[in-house]
C-alpha cells in the first residue's frame, strides 16, 4: 500500500498492533507511530502501515543464522 500515506492523529496498523500516528517524515518516508497503551514510540517506513490489522506469518530471520543483539 504505497501510495497510503497516514496523517498526524491517524489511527491505523503497524502488523496486527493498532497505533496512532504522531509525526510524518514525508521526504524520508518515515513515519514515527505510538502502541495505543503508549508503552512505546518507534520510526517505521510508511509502507509498513495499513488500514487493516495483517496477521501474515512469518519466519524469524535467526532462523538463518542471524546473532540477535
Amino acid at each position: 500500500m504505497a501510495e497510503y500515506l497516514p496523517r498526524i492523529g491517524e489511527k491505523c496498523y503497524y502488523m496486527h498492533r493498532e497505533v496512532i500516528v504522531i509525526d510524518v517524515l514525508e521526504f524520508f518516508h518515515l513515519v514515527k507511530i505510538k502502541d495505543l497503551s503508549g508503552k512505546y514510540s518507534i520510526c517505521v517506513d510508511k509502507c509498513a502501515l495499513t488500514r487493516e490489522p495483517d496477521f501474515v506469518n512469518t519466519i524469524s530471520l535467526r532462523l538463518f543464522g542471524g546473532e540477535y543483539k
